[in-house]
């Protein structure tokens, strides 16, 4: 037997030069180059899972920044940011059923379970870090794209917040300043 060893043309991790099947993504490396893909995904939803927090981001600034306070611009931010974290974490959870990624402690990969959980209670580092570990199943990896969407929406959120609650205070200290006016003739 060789001990030559060259890279899978699916996961690019290295492999024996003789094997058949890929140790650590399963593709069948006999299939000729016709047949190579047809064993992709046939399910990619990186562009989706990209678009969700942009879209976010876009009412965020567009949308949520133009309310007044009666309208609860706070309340229907949070709103939009949670469905944003749960809506791709149950997209990355689909994707990653759909193209049978397992736990593999190996490669850094977790069940479609696993991931939703990761997505969902962790979203600043478990986002961009599924859209780099696809990679390991035939997907592209989209964690430069994943790093940038996720400060560009979180960010978005600070400073709106920050200006919501800016607003806020501000609308109180004039509220306190009529009370005090008024407090000599209340009595």
């Amino acid at each position: 037997m060789t001990d030559e060893v060259k890279n899978c043309p699916f996961c690019g991790e290295k492999i024996l030069a003789v094997a058949r099947i890929c140790k650590h993504c399963r593709s069948d490396l006999e299939q000729d180059a016709t047949d190579k893909a047809s064993t992709k995904p046939a399910v990619d939803y990186g562009i989706f899972l990209l678009a969700i927090p942009v879209v976010t981001t876009m009412l965020i600034w567009f949308w949520v920044s133009g309310m007044n306070l009666f309208q609860s611009p706070s309340e229907t931010m949070v709103l939009l940011m949670l469905t944003t974290v749960l809506g791709t974490a149950i997209v990355a959870a689909m994707e990653a059923s759909k193209v049978g990624m397992k736990t593999d402690r190996k490669k850094g990969t977790y069940s479609a379970t696993s991931w939703f959980f990761i997505i969902s209670l962790l979203w600043i580092i478990g986002y961009p870090v599924y859209l780099y570990k696809r990679k390991h199943y035939g997907l592209t990896n989209r964690l430069i794209a994943g790093i940038l969407i996720g400060i560009i929406f979180v960010g978005s959120g600070s400073v709106i917040n920050s200006a919501i609650e800016a607003k806020k205070a501000e609308i109180r200290d004039n509220l306190q300043e009529m009370q005090q006016r008024f407090e000599p003739y209340v009595r």
